[in-house]
């Protein structure tokens, strides 16, 4: 009897500190600075291609002068976006350059 106590001791534990790791993780903010935006439609393009990245929650696109625009992407947190992955996103659209890539730092 007092086995099955500790087993279930120990399975409570594994379970809690398991499901504490999947709630770590923060929300993550990237910021890009790109080109070839150009009208709303193009926006549209965009955020639909780099919402399929596996954690994305948000993604804003706002301009910042002639012909550059910011990408802003809000993730989950759970891994790393890469500026590699959201130009692979971006593939069909190739006259959208990413000119910039940062994990925002806070």
């Amino acid at each position: 009897m007092k086995s099955f106590k500790t087993m279930g001791l120990c399975l409570s534990c594994f379970f809690y500190l398991g499901s504490t790791a999947l709630f770590a993780a923060e929300e993550t903010k990237y910021i890009a600075m790109m080109s070839g935006i150009e009208c709303s439609a193009c926006k549209k393009a965009i955020a639909k291609a780099i919402a399929k990245l596996d954690g994305v929650k948000t993604i804003r696109i706002v301009k910042q002068g002639k012909g550059s625009h910011q990408l802003e992407v809000f993730t989950d947190g759970s891994s790393d976006l890469k500026k590699v992955d959201a130009v692979k996103a971006l593939k069909d659209a190739k006259h959208y350059k990413i000119l910039s890539w940062k994990k925002d730092q806070g």
